[in-house]
């Protein structure tokens, strides 16, 4: 049995777990919350608990999930195959697998140790839960903390339950119980010594009862009042380690430092062999040991740390660890222990022997956090680990590392006698560091420069070059030369064999066919994506394979109507923004959620949305010039829509007059960027000649370049114009052009979303469209005005509020304090604030301020 798959199962105890009804009945109350948070310093019976609730869900024939977390998972696609893993999920193509976590069956899942994890994968996981789980879900979480991770908001919209250290403690009857269930008898006076000493801890009645029963007999008490961590450590010390014989000390001594071991391990780290039966001692004596699957074992982590902290391993003893886990097919395992026996080394040796493996199924961010424990000189001698420490920089979002990275491989390439990986790896992914900074121009120029150098290169670095290469083709409108190039692509792909590559190679065909306009082969390409996403969905998260083409499966479905599957990806896509996607693709999705917003609230809550990313985004300087313009082109279109002429001609003087922006066109700036924007403005700022001849260039080149989705764009702005000059004539031909476009490849929301005006135009058509038109382009008009006609969904965004909570919203709305609207509705403090946790729950809110926006924007209250 592997020790990844010790993961998924909970562990075992020697003795009976004793029951706690009124804990357990809080929390095995079904439908209440979907997250469950038992949060408490270790000892608190969190793991007991869980393993309880484990045990009653599969009792009552439900199918229940487990999986202790460890710090493996703070390589956020490890946490995600772990998930997978535990729920049980089908490699079997699903049809809509973008968010496939959805897909399992499980009612329950349990997770341990979730404080292992770090800051970004527990937002991971929060986010996961809750928006790519199964609705019917519950989860149960056990943790000693969540490092700054805030719950107060889900906690509020009535989404999480949390019970501490108070609520997970031992009352006396428990204390009572627990004893009479370790067939411990104490006197009455007794057990209120034991309650008094304990204060209700668990792992403090159970170690202060195990070295009772030990001196039951021969003294009285003799119990010291336990308050922390480390008057427990005292005790362990005095009461439990020292009571045991010296063959057990050196026994607990050797093993506990391990994180999980077998008889067989055991025996490697003591250089011994009695293991097997000191083992069965330990258990007969009470000692808190836990056996796992298989013949695996782990210490109370308790119990584990007092020891270890008290009798440091030798480094020996770390290093027969790693030698029997290396020759047992362990190697991952086996690193760290490499490490703590300062075998640097052997360590590097280890990881060299795994990274490709842990490359090829995406698994580089752990890669990335295993070379960071290793000097770093050591790269200078091992030019395959720095060339997939560099890869990494590019798949875990450290974008700003990876310049440096590459600047040590420079200069390593540079040492007389150098190894050609370096240079190698150098070539094959300057342009990508160029392409991240949004620095086009430098990406073309490194790729022309390097291309010639790199076809003897490596499998890796060449196809990396290579998809550089079709990308920048792509942005430049060579398509020509982006399909030759395509060849190699697969070809690289084939030879490398990496599951990332064929995510590429599919996203980078897609883009190909969206921009001849036919996104119908675009979305099959994406389409078979998703299918071996679900294939090898074991091996690679499939939101992985997704990193660079997530954001144009987006614009295709949303261009293509498809607004009911956009509506479900988008619920999924918050968890792969954390995995740190590259800027275009994050920009992409960007768009697609704000066009959503404009739709569901309209223009106004939709730039509302999108000014809070720019704001945020610009904190974190995470936003290359690029990315923030065709935010800012986004906002323009929005102003012009809610016909404010101040504000666009604000962004008109913001923006410029784009010109040469053509140039160079990212998925996200195909159809709306790229010197649209700036035409646009010229149209809404009452320069409808200007806008004709900038329109009449832009088109020019879009045709010239076979950009035909963007070309149709283009006509549609253009017969706007021209109908703004009084030249109708002109404007009908050029209209029914796009119109004809755009039944031929689908097209249906580069119509819609330039509003008002462009159905005035298609309105007017419609008479004349059998004299103009195709059979087709008239069935495509058709449609288009039937879509625009269809009413609004009439079900409101949010839950009814009931009378007392619009009461009381309103005057919060009049910035009432909670004391205030209390006395004013004859309601206590704490019941005006239960009723405040309903309204945030109906309005998906975190806060006061939040829930008044969202009610305003749902008609609940006035607006301002």
């Amino acid at each position: 049995m592997s020790l990844s798959a010790l993961k998924l199962m909970p562990p075992s105890t020697a003795l009976p777990l004793m029951a706690r009804a009124q804990i357990l009945e809080r929390l095995a109350s079904e439908g209440e919350f979907k997250i469950n948070l038992l949060r408490a310093p270790a000892g608190y019976g969190k793991t007991s608990l869980l393993r309880m609730l484990y045990a009653c869900a599969n009792q009552r024939g439900q199918q229940a999930a487990w999986l202790t977390l460890d710090s493996s998972d703070v390589d956020q696609i490890r946490l995600m195959l772990g998930l997978r893993a535990a729920l049980k999920l089908s490699s079997t193509p699903a049809p809509d697998n973008f968010a496939p976590l959805q897909q399992s069956q499980c009612t329950h899942l349990f997770l341990d140790d979730v404080e292992r994890l770090d800051t970004a994968a527990i937002e991971l996981l929060f986010s996961l839960i809750l928006q790519g789980s199964p609705p019917g879900l519950r989860v149960f979480l056990g943790a000693r903390s969540l490092h700054g991770f805030s719950t107060a908001g889900l906690k509020a919209k009535g989404v999480l339950r949390e019970l501490d250290m108070q609520d997970l403690q031992f009352t006396d009857a428990e204390t009572v119980r627990y004893l009479q269930h370790a067939k411990l008898d104490l006197q009455r006076d007794e057990l209120a010594l034991l309650q008094h000493a304990s204060e209700g801890w668990p792992a403090a009645v159970e170690l202060i009862a195990l070295a009772w029963r030990r001196r039951q007999g021969r003294t009285q008490h003799a119990l010291p009042s336990l308050h922390n961590l480390h008057d427990l450590g005292e005790y362990l010390a005095n009461e439990v380690f020292e009571a045991q014989s010296a063959t057990v000390q050196d026994f607990l001594v050797a093993t506990t430092p391990l994180a999980s071991f077998n008889a067989a391990l055991a025996d490697a780290a003591r250089n011994a062999d009695d293991s097997a039966a000191l083992l069965d001692a330990i258990r007969a004596a009470g000692l808190p040991i836990q056996p796992l699957q298989g013949g695996w074992f782990r210490y109370h982590p308790l119990f584990a740390e007092h020891v270890v902290l008290r009798h440091r391993p030798a480094p020996a003893l770390y290093l027969r660890t790693a030698e029997w886990l290396s020759a047992h097919d362990h190697k991952l395992e086996s690193f760290d222990y490499f490490v703590k026996a300062n075998r640097v080394e052997r360590a590097t040796d280890t990881l060299e022997s795994i990274m490709l493996q842990l490359r090829s199924s995406g698994q580089i961010a752990t890669v990335v956090q295993m070379a960071d424990r290793l000097p770093q000189d050591i790269m200078q001698s091992r030019p395959a680990l720095a060339a997939t420490l560099v890869a990494g920089m590019v798949y875990t979002g450290r974008h700003r590392e990876l310049a440096e990275r590459l600047e040590q491989c420079r200069r390593c390439s540079e040492q007389p006698f150098a190894d050609p990986y370096y240079s190698e790896v150098v070539r094959g992914l300057d342009p990508t560091c160029a392409f991240l900074n949004g620095d086009f121009e430098a990406a073309t120029r490194l790729i022309a420069q390097n291309w010639p150098l790199q076809q003897n290169a490596n499998a890796l670095d060449r196809s990396a070059l290579t998809y550089s290469n079709v990308y920048a083709c792509l942005w430049r409108g060579d398509l020509d030369e982006a399909a030759a190039l395509m060849i190699l692509a697969r070809r690289d792909c084939g030879i490398t064999r990496s599951l990332m590559g064929v995510g590429i190679v599919h996203f980078l065909q897609a883009y190909l066919d969206a921009i001849q306009g036919d996104l119908a082969a675009a979305d099959r390409g994406l389409a078979a994506l998703e299918q071996v996403a679900s294939q090898y969905g074991e091996e690679v998260p499939p939101m992985l394979l997704h990193l660079f083409g997530g954001g144009l499966m987006l614009l295709v479905k949303y261009e293509l109507n498809q607004l009911d599957t956009i509506k479900l990806r988008l619920q999924a896509v918050d968890g792969i923004i954390l995995f740190g996607l590259p800027w275009e693709s994050h920009i992409s999705i960007l768009l697609v959620q704000s066009r959503m917003i404009a739709m569901q609230q309209g223009a106004h809550a939709a730039r509302q949305w999108l000014e809070a990313h720019i704001v945020g985004a610009g904190r974190a300087q995470q936003l290359p010039a690029p990315a923030r313009r065709v935010l800012e082109s986004e906002l323009a279109r929005l102003s012009s829509q809610q016909e404010a002429p101040g504000e666009t001609l604000g962004y008109a003087r913001l923006l410029g007059n784009g010109a040469g922006q053509e140039t160079y066109l990212a998925p996200c700036t195909e159809i709306d960027g790229g010197g649209i924007a700036q035409a646009r403005l010229l149209i809404y700022t009452a320069q409808p000649e200007a806008a004709v001849e900038r329109l009449r260039q832009l088109l020019e080149h879009a045709q010239r370049h076979r950009r035909v989705w963007r070309a149709t764009r283009l006509q549609l702005l253009l017969a706007i114009a021209l109908e703004r000059c009084g030249r109708q004539q002109e404007a009908e031909p050029v209209l029914a052009a796009a119109l004809a476009q755009g039944a031929q490849s689908g097209l249906i929301r580069c119509f819609l979303d330039e509003g008002e005006p462009a159905l005035a135009l298609l309105r007017g058509l419609q008479g004349r469209a059998r004299h103009v038109l195709s059979a087709a382009a008239m069935s495509h008009l058709e449609h288009l005005l039937s879509l625009h006609d269809v009413p609004a969904p009439t079900s409101p965004l949010y839950d009814e509020l009931t009378q007392t909570e619009a009461a009381l919203l309103t005057m919060v709305a009049h910035g009432k304090t909670n004391k205030e609207v209390g006395d004013a509705l004859f309601l206590s403090v704490n019941t005006v604030k239960w009723h405040m946790g309903q309204i945030f729950r109906k309005l998906d809110a975190s806060n006061r301020s939040q829930a008044v926006f969202n009610a305003r924007q749902a008609g609940l209250l006035p607006k301002q």
